[in-house]
């Protein structure tokens, strides 16, 4: 009877968050937080606030020159495995950061005749650092077990290992984001992301989301599960303000945009067009910072851009030149020597020999080509002493070889000749 009673329970609350679930951004009670804490924060958001006009006025008439890239680490935070997300979970939120933000969107179909012409490529992409903070090599991702149930936006706690969370990397080189099993400020909880605008601290910089709205696939929800969640939160991270202007429906607030109509409050759900508010046309409510559900949002404007490239060009601009994407030169690192692989050179078949080495529980192997690009990846439950890797697809070049286990991690280098 009881097993029953859960299930129903469970039905029931999965059909209550599908019919009823409307986003809830944290980032402004975040900020609010942060700026009772410290002060100082106020005075740093208005000079970049300064800094971001005056570099519009001097360049936003200006054609970009390059694509600017920035680079990621996604640290995940589970106390589930459900909650451990994968790193099939993880690239397709990064590929729809890079379609969102050049506008390479499927969904520009979507965006009415009206704000067409407005709707702009950013001209920012996304990649995973290939260089942790120590100089090695990193996938871009990682994971950390939890004893947290939920992490609170007032304390910061995801991003303090001493907290239960994971430390940040270096701001000035790396963008952070924190995958979480929920977020919740003080007692109030349904929180999907929260972010830190250029200004805060630099121990608590980058993004916070929970793992049910990351991404297009695997624990991705609807209504927020294409990844338009940390669209959004960039976007705040990028110093863009909510569409409306935070401004409780008086039509008196501003997102600093000029090219954006004036708006009376959040938009939820999938409004039909037009939907006017404060003497406009309608509300751009298909803009990524609205409320709107993951599906019906398709479009940055191109004032927005400009402050998103200003930021790029000021507060945040070492990220631009930090080099961390960059593969590092392949070698063989930790206890590489226990691990055997032949042939090597190889026609793209080649065996690992773990004979010298003691397995228990699962093993991931990952092979990555010389641009840090995922070419395979395979979990072995019981993995035999010897396992035969299948490269069938690849050129030939040299390729780095993760092999992860609870009890070592490895890279070996092999070299391809077709």
């Amino acid at each position: 009877m009881m097993k029953k009673y859960t299930l129903v329970l469970v039905v029931f609350f999965f059909f209550s968050f599908q019919m009823h679930a409307q986003r809830n951004c944290g980032t402004m009670s975040y900020m609010s937080h942060l700026e009772s804490m410290d002060p100082s924060v106020s005075l740093k958001m208005a000079q970049n606030e300064v800094a971001i006009r005056n570099w519009i006025k001097s360049h936003g008439s200006e054609q970009q020159k390059s694509i600017i890239t920035i680079p990621v680490v996604v640290h995940v935070l589970y106390r589930v495995s459900v909650q451990n997300i994968s790193d099939a979970q993880i690239q397709s939120q990064i590929d729809i950061l890079n379609e969102d933000y050049r506008r390479l969107n499927a969904d520009t179909a979507n965006t009415p005749p009206l704000f067409d012409s407005l709707a702009a490529d950013v001209g920012i992409e996304f990649c995973f650092a290939h260089q942790d903070p120590s100089g090695n090599w990193t996938d871009g991702v990682t994971r950390t077990f939890t004893s947290k149930i939920s992490f609170d936006l007032s304390q910061n706690d995801a991003k303090y290992t001493a907290q239960g969370g994971h430390d940040a990397w270096d701001r000035d080189k790396y963008f952070n984001i924190w995958v979480v099993p929920q977020i919740k400020d003080g007692a109030t909880g349904g929180i999907l992301g929260y972010s830190q605008f250029p200004g805060g601290p630099a121990a608590t910089d980058g993004v916070v989301i929970g793992y049910r709205y990351f991404g297009s696939t695997g624990t991705a929800a609807a209504p927020f599960n294409k990844g338009r969640t940390l669209t959004h939160e960039l976007g705040h991270w990028l110093n863009l303000y909510h569409i409306w202007g935070d401004d409780n429906g008086s039509c008196a607030g501003s997102d600093q945009v000029q090219d954006t109509p004036n708006q009376g409050s959040e938009n939820y759900g999938c409004p039909n067009f037009p939907h006017s508010s404060c003497s406009n046309t309608s509300d751009m409510f298909m803009n990524y910072m609205d409320y709107t559900d993951d599906v019906c949002m398709n479009m940055f404007s191109e004032g927005q851009k400009q402050r998103m490239l200003a930021v790029m060009n000021t507060s945040r601009s070492s990220l631009v030149t930090s080099g961390v994407c960059e593969p590092l030169a392949l070698r063989e690192i930790s206890n590489a020597d226990q691990l055997k692989v032949y042939p090597n050179p190889s026609n793209g078949e080649f065996v690992l020999d773990f004979n010298n080495l003691e397995i228990k529980g699962s093993v991931t192997v990952k092979v990555y080509n010389a641009m840090g690009q995922l070419v395979f990846e395979r979990e072995y439950i019981d993995i035999a002493n010897q396992e035969s890797i299948r490269l069938s697809e690849v050129n030939s070049g040299m390729y780095m070889i993760h092999i992860i286990s609870d009890q070592f991690s490895i890279i070996k280098k092999i070299e391809i000749q077709r």
